[in-house]
């Protein structure tokens, strides 16, 4: 893994109004071995502007246009992060954006923004030192941008379990704290054994194995994995 940037970046709010004051956020910027580069939000805790939520569309068209010029958009993870607050634990999102070239200046570079963005909660707990996660969960966060969700179950304590698989491996991230996962990559008998092994988190009246299984056997057919 290799730190490209990190460092703050200011962004004005969607519709600037002397009421709102820029914003502040941290940006760590990070390239992992097989060329995908995955970018941390971070809402500072002194932010005075707009919530990271609100804007995180402009920072990654301000990233994308500073920092990764030209790299492939598809090739790129984004990842939102918030710090424990009073009343909220500390929670790390996955942030899906649909990209549009509005024009090509003169010079030739393309320009993209990045909008309509979507969030996955990938992770949560009562502190995140999120530097440390970009290298613990490196081997997932490489894999993302290649993945398809085949399993997506909310657990009797509100949290997502989502399974992940490309043509080579399948992955399990959930956002449960208490979770006991590994942060390696897994095959398909890894994952059942996970998913049974945190049987506990869905009560006795749901078969999760069974629901793998169904799920693993339409993702392969419908997506050809």
């Amino acid at each position: 893994m290799n730190f490209l940037q990190s460092g703050t970046i200011r962004i004005s709010a969607p519709r600037p109004s002397p009421k709102i004051p820029e914003g502040i956020y941290d940006i760590d910027i990070v390239e992992y071995d097989n060329g995908v580069c995955c970018v941390m939000m971070t809402e500072r805790k002194d932010n005075k502007g707009a919530s990271l939520t609100n804007v995180c569309s402009r920072i990654a068209t301000e990233v994308y246009r500073t920092f990764l010029p030209n790299r492939p958009v598809d090739r790129i993870v984004w990842l939102e992060h918030y710090p424990a607050r009073k009343s909220e634990r500390a929670h790390i999102d996955l942030v899906q954006f649909q990209c549009r070239t509005p024009r090509t200046p003169s010079e030739g570079d393309t320009i993209v923004e990045f909008t309509n963005p979507q969030w996955k909660r990938v992770y949560e707990a009562k502190q995140i030192a999120h530097k440390e996660f970009l290298a613990l969960y490196g081997n997932i966060l490489k894999e993302l941008c290649t993945a398809h969700f085949i399993f997506i179950v909310e657990d009797k304590n509100g949290y997502y379990w989502r399974v992940g698989a490309n043509k080579e491996l399948l992955f399990i991230i959930s956002s449960n704290p208490s979770a006991a996962l590994p942060c390696h990559l897994l095959n398909v008998d890894g994952v059942i054994e996970i998913l049974k092994k945190n049987s506990r988190f869905f009560g006795n009246s749901v078969n999760i194995e069974e629901q793998f299984t169904a799920a693993l056997m339409k993702g392969f057919l419908n997506k050809g994995l």
